[in-house]
């Protein structure tokens, strides 16, 4: 999703063991856990949601082509 690679990831947590405690490494790390697995459920949601408005929208043009045709 971010494509990020293994240098920057080490770079990230290189950074974050200096900038942060020890003992708030496992709290902050379950913190960017969740925050993750929200925007990942948000585009998913997204993404579903745009889906069916596309299958909804072609349905109602296959079922206006059909009226026009029986008329």
């Amino acid at each position: 999703m971010f494509n990020i690679g293994l240098i920057e990831l080490l770079i990230i947590v290189f950074f974050s063991l200096i900038l942060v405690k020890p003992q708030d490494f496992p709290k902050i790390a379950n913190h960017i856990g969740l925050f993750y697995r929200k925007i990942n459920r948000y585009f998913f949601n997204l993404k579903h949601d745009f889906s069916n408005f596309e299958l909804d929208e072609s349905a109602k043009e296959i079922k206006a082509k059909k009226l026009k045709n029986k008329k």
